[in-house]
């Protein structure tokens, strides 16, 4: 095999470009000069140097193929990417880059995301290159809501539809009974803090549609949570409480002192005809008083929950009523 100094001088006539310079660039004016003298070479003709031109047997023309592309490689640079790995029929089975390795195993995609703080465009690159449309964002929440999804739209194509069940698999949506699911390992772990723990993601090989999903990841310190409306579900900063038919400020205050919780507030501004709310706006507690009404509670961030009040009882929790979700409780 040739070496490095031998293939330049075989090349150094093809093109006018030194790497490196200014106009070496792939839309500069070297690169154009070379394309144009590419042009206008002679079929069956690869220049040996000034002056001389050399014959080509009928087999050649690949070799000045060949050499005309690593001239290109020779003035764009070598770019180091990430590995990709195919079955042999194009199809790609295995990808990795600096965020998440994606492997084929069986009937299924599994991801493990490496680098739970990467931008979720490093995600959607990998699944792309393994034919899957699939637009991962983690987001920062709780440490009850790490490795669970906050959300997933699925669009099918007609190909692609869950499978008809007659309850909801806590795993996920089935495809072909393949399971589209979402956990971490091992089971419990933090990503982002914990050591060796990864968050895992599994697609079914035959999935055609595209989703969506917005997964949790480990807030970094001082974050504010994205599963902010989930303070009351079990293992979470309000596990426990109820606020169904409303409880005076004081009450629940008193239960955010136990837990070693901070309360800010927000006012509830409800239509006066519908019952329904129109606005939540930040509330100082100066302004709280104690037999105010709270309605719900969000998590903001570690140490930090949210009271939803009113100064008044209404005549009834306007987080029940269908004009927003209910708590989770």
């Amino acid at each position: 095999m040739r070496n490095v100094d031998e293939i330049n001088e075989l090349l150094r006539p093809l093109a006018p470009v030194e790497p490196g310079q200014p106009d070496s660039h792939a839309s500069g004016a070297g690169a154009r000069a070379l394309l144009a003298s590419i042009a206008a070479q002679e079929p069956g003709i690869a220049p040996m140097g000034l002056g001389r031109t050399r014959r080509y047997a009928p087999r050649r023309p690949r070799r000045l193929v060949l050499g005309l592309a690593a001239a290109a490689v020779l003035a764009t640079g070598i770019v180091v990417g990430p590995s990709l790995l195919e079955d042999g029929r194009g199809v790609a089975v295995s990808y990795a880059n600096s965020a998440v390795e994606i492997h084929r195993e069986g009937d299924q995609y599994v991801a493990r995301i490496k680098d739970p703080f990467a931008d979720h465009d490093k995600y959607t690159e990998a699944f792309h290159a393994v034919g899957l449309n699939v637009n991962l964002r983690p987001v920062p929440v709780s440490p009850g809501g790490v490795g669970k999804t906050l959300g997933m739209i699925i669009a099918d194509n007609g190909s692609s539809r869950p499978d008809p069940e007659a309850k909801p698999d806590p795993s996920g949506p089935r495809f072909n009974g393949v399971a589209l699911s979402m956990e971490t390992a091992p089971k419990g772990c933090q990503p982002g803090e914990d050591s060796h723990c990864l968050m895992v993601m599994r697609i079914p090989a035959g999935f055609t549609g595209n989703v969506d999903v917005r997964l949790g990841r480990q807030a970094k310190p001082g974050e504010e949570y994205a599963n902010f409306d989930s303070a009351m579900a079990p293992g979470e900063m309000f596990d426990g409480v109820r606020l169904r038919n409303g409880r005076p400020v004081d009450d629940i205050l008193a239960e955010a002192r136990k837990r070693n919780l901070t309360a800010v507030f927000s006012l509830i501004r409800t239509d006066k005809k519908t019952g329904n709310m129109s606005s939540f706006d930040p509330l100082p507690a100066d302004r709280v008083g104690p037999g105010w009404i709270v309605w719900n509670a969000w998590q903001v961030k570690a140490g930090v929950i949210r009271l939803l009040v009113t100064p008044e009882h209404l005549p009834e929790n306007p987080f029940y009523n269908g004009s927003a979700p209910p708590p989770a409780s």
